[in-house]
């Protein structure tokens, strides 16, 4: 089974190669200063290094060598005279984990190339081998060497390409994905599902199955996700009703088409799912709940009145996070602001617990548990290595039950080691996190009272129009 996507790149190409050559390294971290022609040659002898592991990239150059390819991609456009403008095209295509091997996939990555571009197109193909997931990447000169046109990426050109690929998967006797109602995704997006992140399209389809459970009518389920901040537009300026209705989540630039957020998003889709809630349904998740719970007793124990500083800052932003919540029962989401931190809930609960437990309120107090914790683990390492030298007596004395004993307390000690190294991590992303949170919280504030100044003057004006009406009457 594999994925297929392609997009245009604006700037510079050599960056793209660079990167598609090379999954270890972005191009702006590893290419700061230097001009793209000895980049890609310094890539390339990292790359040939790396050639000799386990967790090389199979690279390949049609109408180019890997070595030539950002020479032949300028080469061609100065010719031609077509210099601006999108410069190429990033595509990829990515096989399900397991499916194949590294070099089943570039394979067919490359037969894919060559029977779409090769002809006409310069392309670097490179199997990325970093993850469970192998997957292509296609780099595509956006000027042909033959007759100087530009690539063009219509509708049709990836249809062809999910039709070529599915051809040379069931040929290889790969499984196929079923493509009704398949769209393209941008690789950023792709990547970010594929590794478990939160994109913006997964959150907006967190709110609305979120709207969904508790709502049983179509003004229920808007009037929910109008709380939450959304916008929709579903109709045009005379009423009739959009082809494709669409929503902004609060903070977003523009708007989502419903039926772009996936199977089973459509308006109607949305609505029949709906109309199908028998009885209101509790819209947190069972787990949720649980976890919810847990934190609340921790907050029991450890008042909000009692709290201040890093304390008082990790638990609101924990209650934002709506990992601490009031009403359990409420659809209030975390703002799109905090989304990003989502992913990293565990660990902001981790830290909160850390502070809550040791009472620690300022940086000074921070950097003082902090150096304990540093003095504990070189205490318990010393100890460790006194133990491991009295084991090599034991063993060569053949003392079984002194071994056996030894070792034991190795482990035990090791794994204090273990647990006070996580905490001086704990420290450590508090010192480097506690200002951002703050920031965050700040912003969320600023649209709050922004929110509330809104509502007030509307409340303020409708007075003040009743009023005048109450004057005109008399």
């Amino acid at each position: 089974m594999a994925v297929t996507s392609i997009w245009p790149i604006k700037g510079r190409f050599d960056q793209v190669i660079t990167y598609v050559r090379n999954p270890e390294k972005t191009s702006e971290a590893f290419l700061p200063d230097m001009t793209a022609l000895h980049a890609i040659r310094d890539v390339m002898e990292y790359t040939m290094d790396e050639v000799k592991t386990e967790k090389r990239s199979y690279v390949s150059g049609i109408g180019c060598t890997e070595e030539t390819a950002a020479e032949k991609f300028m080469q061609t456009k100065r010719f031609w005279g077509k210099e601006d403008g999108r410069v190429c095209y990033h595509g990829y295509q990515s096989f399900r984990e397991g499916e194949v091997t590294a070099e089943q996939a570039h394979q067919i990555g490359v037969a894919l190339a060559k029977e779409l571009w090769g002809d006409r197109f310069e392309v670097v193909v490179a199997t990325h081998c970093n993850t469970n997931h192998y997957h292509n990447h296609f780099v595509i000169n956006s000027v042909s060497y033959m007759d100087g046109r530009k690539f063009y990426n219509s509708r049709e050109d990836y249809r062809r390409m999910r039709e070529v690929s599915d051809r040379l998967c069931r040929e290889a006797k790969l499984s196929v994905i079923d493509q009704a109602g398949a769209r393209s995704k941008h690789y950023g997006e792709w990547r970010a599902e594929k590794n478990g992140l939160p994109t913006r399209r997964g959150s907006i389809r967190a709110d609305i199955d979120r709207a969904i459970a508790s709502a049983t009518t179509e003004r229920g389920f808007i009037q929910t996700m109008q709380a939450m901040g959304y916008v929709f537009k579903t109709r045009t300026s005379t009423g009739e009703r959009l082809k494709y209705p669409a929503l902004k989540p609060p903070g977003a630039k523009g708007f989502f088409r419903f039926h772009r957020l996936g199977e089973g998003y459509t308006l109607d889709e949305v609505m029949d799912r709906i109309y199908q809630n028998s009885r209101r349904q509790v819209p947190f998740p069972e787990a949720e709940q649980e976890a919810a719970e847990r934190l609340r007793k921790e907050m029991r124990a450890h008042p909000m009145m009692k709290c201040k500083g890093l304390r008082a800052l990790y638990f609101r932003y924990c209650y934002e996070l709506h990992i601490i919540v009031k009403h359990p029962a409420s659809v209030k989401r975390v703002s799109f602001l905090l989304r990003e931190d989502v992913s990293k809930m565990e660990r902001y609960i981790a830290q909160t617990r850390l502070l809550a437990r040791e009472g620690i309120d300022t940086e000074i107090e921070l950097k003082e548990f902090r150096r304990s914790l540093k003095e504990r683990m070189k205490s318990l390492a010393e100890e460790r290595s006194k133990l491991r030298n009295s084991l090599k007596s034991a063993v060569r004395a053949g003392s079984d039950s002194e071994v056996s004993a030894l070792k034991a307390q190795i482990a035990q000690i090791s794994g204090q080691i273990k647990t006070t190294r996580r905490e001086v991590k704990l420290c450590d992303d508090i010192a480097q996190r506690s200002s951002q949170v703050s920031a965050n919280l700040e912003h969320l504030d600023a649209q709050i009272n922004e929110k509330e100044n809104v509502q007030n003057e509307h409340i303020w004006r409708s007075s003040g129009s009743s009023r005048e009406d109450v004057t005109q009457r008399r």
